[in-house]
């Protein structure tokens, strides 16, 4: 038997019914369309989100001063929520890592820098 595509039989189309899998097949991909779309509306608003809010507040140094080495000169500064990071490069030539309470600005420790 032989089919007749014309556009003037177009309507009559709609006499077959979707088959089960078919059906099952269209609602998924729609399903998965629209999980799509929102995680992308997820994620678009989320670097929106941290790009403008604001940057949360420096904490304060508490200390009054930092006792270096004699002669030494600060080469990076750093900071964590109870010390403070300092490298220092001597006269010498030789570098270390300087760590500092951030309370009271006591040293704690002097790591050498060894560069190679």
């Amino acid at each position: 038997m032989s089919r007749n595509l014309s556009p003037a039989l177009a309507e009559d189309e709609d006499e077959f019914p979707e088959p089960p899998r078919l059906r099952a097949l269209r609602r998924l991909v729609t399903a998965l369309t629209v999980t799509l779309a929102l995680g992308m509306i997820l994620i678009a608003g989320t670097v929106a989100w941290r790009l403008w809010s604001a940057a949360p507040p420096a904490r304060a140094i508490e200390a009054e001063t930092l006792a270096l080495p004699a002669g030494a000169e600060v080469t990076g500064l750093g900071a964590s929520p109870s010390e403070i990071l300092a490298t220092v490069r001597r006269p010498d030539g030789a570098e270390s890592l300087l760590t500092f309470r951030r309370a009271d600005g006591k040293l704690l420790s002097e790591t050498p820098i060894r560069r190679e």
